[in-house]
């Protein structure tokens, strides 16, 4: 609005040409022009405003859907996720739905509201150029979405190369002392250059295919002044001159307006795969319910009679049995030992005594009550457990 407005005060020089400029008209411009400069900063705050606020609460909002639900997944989860997995969704992809997708959008909408507002004023100056949109914005649509579509995998192999640095130096930070008395430090070095090398495999070739955007994006850009310029000498005699100077102007910028607006498409679209990979993590299955409606009273268990019921279980879906059908009775304060190989299942008897592990078949009964019909809340907060 205010580059409309000053186009149109310069055309003054023209209509009052040797004779003096009138003190309302003076007046009246500045005016016009003072408030559009207030009216474009007021909604540019607003708008940043409203911006920073719903990032915020969307950030909030997956962080904690996130938290929430690692800490109520069956421990299988973590026996079969490394846990430089899980360290990621909380480090790179938090920080990118915190920080980069806010910044991104925002981004996004500036270059997009600038080539909307470059080609409107082309078109106004120069209506002829309305010709040559259609075959432009083909063009310009089939060059962004190879782009995107390459970016966007590469951005995801990234992502996904990225983990094993993660779980490899949070391994390494943790038996650092057993490498170093073993002199394993080469080793592990080896290692690490080996997963950065692995990673620098998708981040180089998205370098180059940015190089490759640039170029043809540079070369659509040039004709669009080369068009508005052209259309401009055309017509000529029935333009406003300063309309078609602020038109020209406008397109010798539209080149890296329209660069930055496919490059913030592509990143937009590649950072919103952090929040596809969070919300994956926010949907996993949980345990079972916390608190039930079936609840045992305050003093139970008061005995601390258990009974096994023709138990079986086994770690995931799928997998063989690791407790198959045992049936015993425990009697209160009896002292109870079991003994097997390694791999026997006494560790994970005992973790089915807190429903770490359900259930495949068969129950277990404390004090006649079956501990799958009550809350994981009240069946762990009455037990106490010394891990081995």
């Amino acid at each position: 609005g205010q580059n409309l407005w000053l186009s149109d005060w310069t055309n003054d020089a023209v209509d009052y040409y040797n004779m003096t400029y009138p003190n309302w008209k003076r007046d009246t411009r500045v005016g016009v022009f003072g408030a559009l400069g207030v009216a474009q900063g007021l909604f540019v705050f607003l708008g940043t405003l409203l911006m920073a606020n719903a990032s915020v609460n969307a950030s909030r909002i997956l962080h904690s859907r996130l938290l929430d639900n690692i800490l109520r997944v069956p421990m299988v989860f973590f026996d079969t996720t490394p846990i430089g997995r899980v360290v990621n969704r909380f480090a790179k992809d938090i920080f990118t739905v915190d920080e980069a997708i806010p910044q991104s959008f925002r981004s996004w909408l500036l270059c997009l509201l600038g080539v909307l507002g470059t080609l409107f004023v082309i078109c106004l100056a120069t209506p002829f150029f309305t010709i040559i949109i259609i075959p432009l914005a083909l063009v310009y649509y089939f060059v962004q979405r190879f782009y995107v579509a390459t970016s966007r995998q590469l951005r995801r192999l990234d992502s996904v190369s990225r983990s094993p640095i993660y779980s490899h130096f949070s391994e390494t930070v943790s038996g650092l002392s057993v490498i170093r008395a073993y002199g394993h430090q080469d080793r592990f070095l080896k290692h690490n250059e080996i997963t950065i090398d692995g990673n620098l495999k998708s981040v180089y070739p998205w370098i180059v295919s940015n190089r490759w955007l640039a170029i043809r994006l540079e070369f659509l850009g040039n004709l669009v002044v080369f068009f508005a310029a052209l259309f401009a000498v055309i017509s000529r005699d029935s333009l406003d001159s300063g309309l078609v100077g602020l038109s020209i102007s406008y397109a010798l910028n539209v080149t890296q307006t329209l660069n930055w607006l496919v490059r913030m498409t592509s990143e937009l679209e590649t950072n919103i795969v952090a929040v596809e990979r969070v919300s994956e993590y926010s949907e996993l299955e949980n345990e079972a319910k916390w608190v039930t409606e079936t609840r045992p009273t305050e003093k139970w268990p008061e005995e601390g009679r258990l009974q096994f019921d023709n138990y079986k279980v086994r770690y995931r879906p799928g997998l063989e049995l690791v407790l198959h059908g045992v049936t015993c009775n425990i009697s209160s304060t009896e002292k109870i030992g079991i003994v097997g190989r390694t791999g026997a299942g006494k560790s994970s008897l005992t973790n089915c005594l807190f429903r770490i592990i359900e259930a495949a078949e068969g129950r277990i009964l404390i004090d006649d009550i079956d501990i799958s019909t009550i809350g994981l809340h009240d069946l762990r907060n009455r037990h106490t457990i010394i891990p081995q």
